[in-house]
């Protein structure tokens, strides 16, 4: 690699920190949540209403830590950032929803191995989509 397209250290680490920040932030919403969803299916409500519980119970938790804590935004709250967000987490969501859907066709109903693959779907696709549409810096 040429110097000139060498990846200054600084924003190395910045980078470093912030999917560090996002897993720690990650990890404490996703116990919340996944605390719900399995309450959810010892409740008896099933697969689909149990996942839908735990996330939506975290969407404005995991937005307003990411918020600040992961991306550490500078600018004022807006409508359009918590659009984007909510865009970003549909989108996340049904990532998870479309593991959870191919475990139940594969016959693991009530999994909580196929809950927790779900999670890690929708973790790496709203880290993607957070990093580079919500949050990016401008």
């Amino acid at each position: 690699m040429k110097e000139g397209n060498a990846v200054p250290a600084s924003k190395w680490s910045d980078d470093v920190g912030q999917v560090a920040r996002f897993l720690l932030v990650g990890m404490a919403n996703t116990g919340l949540g996944y605390g719900i969803i399995l309450v959810g299916l010892q409740g008896g409500l099933g697969d689909y209403a149990a996942n839908i519980l735990g996330f939506v119970l975290g969407l404005p938790i995991s937005y307003l830590l990411h918020r600040s804590l992961t991306f550490r935004a500078r600018t004022r709250r807006s409508l359009r950032e918590a659009s984007l967000y909510l865009c970003a987490f549909l989108t996340a969501f049904f990532a998870n929803l479309a593991v959870v859907t191919a475990g139940l066709a594969i016959g693991y109903e009530s999994s909580a191995v196929v809950q927790g693959a779900a999670i890690g779907s929708y973790a790496v696709v709203l880290f993607i989509l957070t990093r580079f549409v919500v949050f990016r810096q401008r």
